[in-house]
């Protein structure tokens, strides 16, 4: 191949890398536009290559959107596409920002420097989502991942790999796994999930531990020696800890705690692939905790004791802190301000209008009432 061609076919593979990074953010990207990506970026190192340049210069873009080099880049982008059709058609159809990578793809301002961030330079067997992201996956064996926010999962298997092995590093997936004969083994924690057609949520909590859920089929689930040296290692590999799981049910591994089983709550665990957060009677600290996973502006409660007096029953919509907190402070007496670092406060409210305080304390009763004659005490935000 002639250097010419060479660097054709290195900018036709920029251009479809452009539209990739663009077409798997839309939130109408399905399964089938998933697995048409991952056949394309398989087929040829130089796919691959060509969409790691282009999720590097699409995260530049958006660190740096509305900077004035950056206008003055776009401005240049628009001078020498201008009057070329096929650009001008490009652009309709994967959007500005792409038409941005284009250009650094194509060396038009190579004194902008693209940051060294670990996130753009993961290998084609590394998916993650970002605070607030939601993210479908479509494995080479037909399975599919649903990630939740803040989540990163490695898979590490191929067409030819005896068992299909998957290991989730940190947040909450879920896995529909298609029948074969392969085993196949999902990681997470110190647990190893063993399933054959099923469909299952792992989540990796600090303070939960992991959390295993079989929605349907059947799953077993391993304990397994993390980072234990020696002797210790061996002898905790000689007898390890062993359930198995029938749809509906739910484990629970904290550390240093021994694992629980129990009947899950189906509806809380569906509901984030939804766009959903449901909450029965929960401690109000502990929906914040949930609340804050989907956004990257924090709600942060002081340690007043009467704040964990409160219980909070609903669903509301991942990301949506504003109604929570409008929520919050309608039926509770409590009150959400503006912090210094740029979160959310959220306050006990004292009032010196008395008329204030007995409102507020009659509905907070009334709630508390209702919540207590009813399992759920449903608010819908």
């Amino acid at each position: 191949m002639s250097l010419l061609d060479h660097d054709r076919t290195a900018k036709q593979s920029d251009e479809v890398a452009a539209y990739w990074v663009q077409r798997l953010d839309a939130r109408d990207c399905g399964p089938s536009d998933r697995s048409a990506f991952e056949t394309w970026r398989n087929s040829s190192p130089e796919h691959a290559r060509a969409f790691d340049r282009a999720q590097k210069a699409l995260a530049m873009i958006d660190r740096n959107l509305g900077s004035p080099e950056l206008l003055k880049l776009s401005e240049q982008v628009l001078l020498e596409t201008g009057d070329c059709q096929r650009a001008r058609q490009r652009r309709l159809a994967i959007g500005f920002a792409a038409a941005c990578t284009l250009v650094v793809t194509a060396g038009i301002f190579q004194a902008v420097n693209l940051p060294n961030d670990d996130r753009f330079i993961r290998s084609a067997n590394i998916y993650e989502t970002g605070v607030g992201e939601r993210s479908t996956v479509t494995l080479n064996d037909d399975s599919t991942i649903t990630l939740d926010t803040d989540s990163l999962v490695q898979v590490d298997f191929t067409e030819n790999s005896d068992v299909r092995r998957l290991e989730l590093m940190r947040g909450q997936a879920h896995f529909e796994v298609e029948k074969d004969s392969r085993v196949f083994e999902v990681y997470a924690g110190d647990r190893r999930i063993v399933a054959l057609g099923t469909a299952f949520d792992v989540r990796l909590d600090e303070e939960q531990g992991v959390l295993i859920t079989l929605v349907e089929g059947r799953i077993e689930v391993d304990e397994i020696a993390n980072d234990i040296p020696g002797i210790v290692k061996s002898l905790v590999n000689q007898a390890p800890a062993h359930t198995e799981l029938a749809a509906g049910e739910q484990l629970i591994a904290k550390p240093d705690s021994q694992p629980r089983v129990l009947n899950a709550d189906m509806e809380r665990v569906v509901g984030w692939r939804e766009g959903r957060l449901v909450f029965r009677d929960d401690a109000l600290r502990d929906v914040v905790h949930e609340i804050n996973r989907y956004s990257t502006r924090k709600l942060v409660l002081n340690d007043d004791a009467r704040l964990d007096n409160i219980r909070v029953g609903g669903v509301f919509a991942t990301g949506s802190t504003s109604s929570f907190v409008e929520a919050m402070e309608m039926l509770y007496p409590v009150k959400a301000k503006p912090a210094a670092d740029g979160n959310i406060a959220v306050l006990w409210r004292d009032s010196t209008d008395q008329n204030e305080v007995e409102r507020v304390n009659v509905e907070t009763s009334v709630r508390k009432s209702e919540s207590s004659s009813s399992r759920l005490h449903e608010v819908r935000f």
